[in-house]
């Protein structure tokens, strides 16, 4: 169910088995309780859950989170992403983020994302962005101030066909999967759950 603006999110539950995860796409294929990684940053569970999780081994009080993912279809592969997927280099040539929270590698580039909104942000950069442009917007962007930008475009969606001028790498959470003229994407609504401490707020 897609998240409201102003509505509560997930459920207290009575949970064994959930597992610490450091890695952004190891909560595709567990019970995950984020501690690490761009999802972690964006619930707020990285900084209160840095300096111990031996306090959490065992536990069975959850509040459980449903969590969008986001599909893609790479020469007719079929893969998923928990946080992002980039097609393109950072420093040069077309660059495409899409992303499923508010952090892209530690940095808050998307300011409105909410995960579990039911869509995909997309930030844009030109290829016609040249390399010292791109440094300063990455200086910027930890500032919150990289938009507005003549060569850098957001946007939000929750399907959509990329075609691009040649073929570009496609990194899924951080990880490449391949080179591709074409990137097929889709927002999956509450493909996973996600947990957090029953008393995190």
């Amino acid at each position: 169910m897609v998240i409201q603006k102003g509505e509560e999110w997930g459920e207290h539950v009575h949970q064994q088995g959930v597992i610490c995860t450091r890695d952004d796409h190891e909560v595709l294929s567990c019970l995950a309780f984020p501690i690490e990684g761009d999802i972690a940053r964006t619930l707020g569970s990285e900084t209160r859950m840095r300096s111990s999780t031996k306090q959490f081994n065992g536990r069975e009080d959850w509040h459980k989170l449903p969590f969008d993912v986001i599909e893609i279809d790479i020469q007719q592969e079929v893969l998923r992403a928990a946080a992002h997927v980039r097609a393109g280099h950072l420093l040069w040539g077309e660059c495409h983020i899409l992303a499923n929270v508010a952090f892209f590698k530690g940095v808050r580039v998307f300011a409105q994302s909410h995960p579990n909104d039911g869509k995909v942000e997309v930030l844009t950069v030109s290829r016609e962005m040249k390399f010292r442009q791109r440094l300063l917007a990455a200086v910027k962007a930890r500032k919150g101030s990289h938009l507005p930008h003549p060569h850098l475009s957001s946007r939000q969606l929750t399907n959509d066909c990329f075609l691009f001028s040649r073929p570009l790498p496609i990194f899924v959470d951080g990880k490449k999967v391949g080179i591709s003229k074409e990137l097929r994407i889709s927002v999956v609504a509450d493909a996973i759950n996600i947990f957090i401490p029953g008393d995190h707020k």
